[in-house]
Parts: structure tokens; sequence; C-alpha cells
């Protein structure tokens, strides 16, 4: 491969991932109650949702134009309340990081992000969290701490981390998504089936999609979140644009047959 075309492959790459972090990111947004509270029940329960959550990345790549390490951007950030008395005064950055490679600085990278929301809000005395969600498919691969040791200086991070593979059928929170009625359970398993197939050629990657289509009518959500739960699906199944129409006669089928008035979700 030439080098002209290392750099084009590179690129594609690049754009391609980040898609794939943009249906992760706007999912977040969209139903951050529900994203916590399904991955991570602990810090849903401290939250007083009475009050909005604010996102406020884009304030922090503003006042931190440089905060880009290699070709990945601090990702979301988002302000809550806590429950106890001092949720008034005090609320708490939580850092979430989607990771979908392999990296091998990744906890180094963590580390780097939670210090650059820390420098930038501590004249607040807002305390930082940060938590992962892991959607590679290697078992093996579970970075769970950044230290570093050195003559008597010592600095260890952990964070709370989740693993998607975990949900797949011999996965010790299968249990957890066979049970759950949270509208996350369509992602998870959308993110899950896009690792079964990434390997398929087009035509198995559309019938994936189209099961994954068929359990949506089955939940019987409402449109708005069936629009972004297909969004979610065609970001992470990616589809030629040939198989549009297709997946468009599929859908308009389906709403026939369950005596539904068409709506364009799949756009």
């Amino acid at each position: 491969m030439t080098n002209e075309n290392k750099i084009l492959a590179t690129e594609v790459e690049n754009s391609e991932n980040n898609q794939y972090d943009s249906a992760w990111k706007t999912v977040i947004k969209a139903w951050f109650s529900d994203f916590l509270e399904f991955f991570y029940p602990e810090i849903h329960q401290a939250i007083d949702f009475s009050k909005k959550p604010v996102f406020i990345d884009k304030e922090m790549k503003e006042s931190q134009p440089d905060s880009t390490i290699g070709d990945r951007e601090a990702d979301l950030l988002v302000k809550v309340y806590l429950k106890d008395g001092t949720a008034k005064y005090i609320g708490i950055l939580i850092h979430i990081e989607v990771q979908s490679q392999q990296v091998t600085d990744f906890m180094e990278r963590m580390f780097i992000y939670f210090y650059r929301a820390f420098d930038q809000y501590k004249k607040d005395k807002i305390p930082v969290i940060g938590i992962a969600l892991l959607t590679d498919d290697n078992p093996s691969y579970r970075p769970e701490a950044y230290e570093f040791d050195l003559l008597g200086f010592q600095l260890r991070m952990r964070i709370p981390m989740v693993k998607i593979i975990d949900f797949g059928p011999d996965g010790p929170l299968r249990d957890k998504l066979d049970n759950s009625e949270s509208p996350m359970t369509m992602i998870v398993k959308a993110q899950l089936k896009s690792l079964e197939v990434k390997k398929e050629g087009n035509r198995g990657k559309f019938e994936a999609a189209k099961e994954m289509i068929r359990q949506c009518y089955k939940h019987g959500y409402s449109r708005e979140k069936m629009r972004l739960i297909m969004k979610f699906i065609a970001w992470v199944i990616r589809l030629p644009e040939a198989y549009k129409t297709e997946i468009k006669n599929y859908i308009i089928k389906t709403e026939e047959e369950n005596k539904m008035e068409f709506v364009p979700l799949w756009e």
C-alpha cells in the first residue's frame, strides 16, 4: 500500500470512528438517565434528576482548544446535581468515555481527561469522576487503573467501567439484559449484533438490521424512541446506500402488518 493510500485509509477509519462515537453520544445525551440507570445504577441513584443535567463538553473544548489526544477529542462532560444536602451548590462532572478499539494508553488518556476537567472546574469546587464504556469485542481487554510510582511519589486512578460484551449470550450481565425494560437494552443488543456481523457481507448485515427492527416493533416503543434506536442501528450496522430502499420498504411492510401509520424512520 502506498503512503497516499495509507493516509486515505486512516482518514476513512477516523471518519467511521467519529460517526461511531456520535452514535453513542447521541444516545447518551438523549437518554442520560436511562443510560446511567442501566449501566451505572449506583451513580444514577445518587443523582437528583429533578434538576436537569447540563452537558458542557462543548464548553470545555472551547476553553481548551488543544484538548485533543491522538485522534480523539475529550468525550462527554455533564454537570449533574446530587441528592445530598449540597446538591444545590455542588455538582459533579461525569466524564463518559465510549471506547470501541483497544488502546494501550487508554487509562492514561482517561487520567488526562480527568485532570483537565478537574483543573478547569476546581475554582467552583466541583468534584470530577470518570466512567468508561468499552464496546470492543476482546474479552481480555479490560483496562482498570492508571498507576504511576516513582521515588516515593504514587498515583492511582481507578474508574467504574462496563464492557458491552458482558451482556452477550454467555456474559455475566446477560440476565440483566434479558430482564430489563429499559430502552438501553435495544442499544446494547444492536451493539452486540454489530460485533457479531462485522465480518459478514452486506447481505448478512442487512438481515441483522432487519432482525433489530423487528425487535423494536415488538417492544412497542414510542415514535421518538424508535427513531433514535433505528438511527443507532444504522450507525453501528453500516450498510451501503443501495440498501436504503430495501430497509425503507421493510419498515413500511412491518408498519402495515402492525396497522401503524408510516412515519419515515430510516433517514
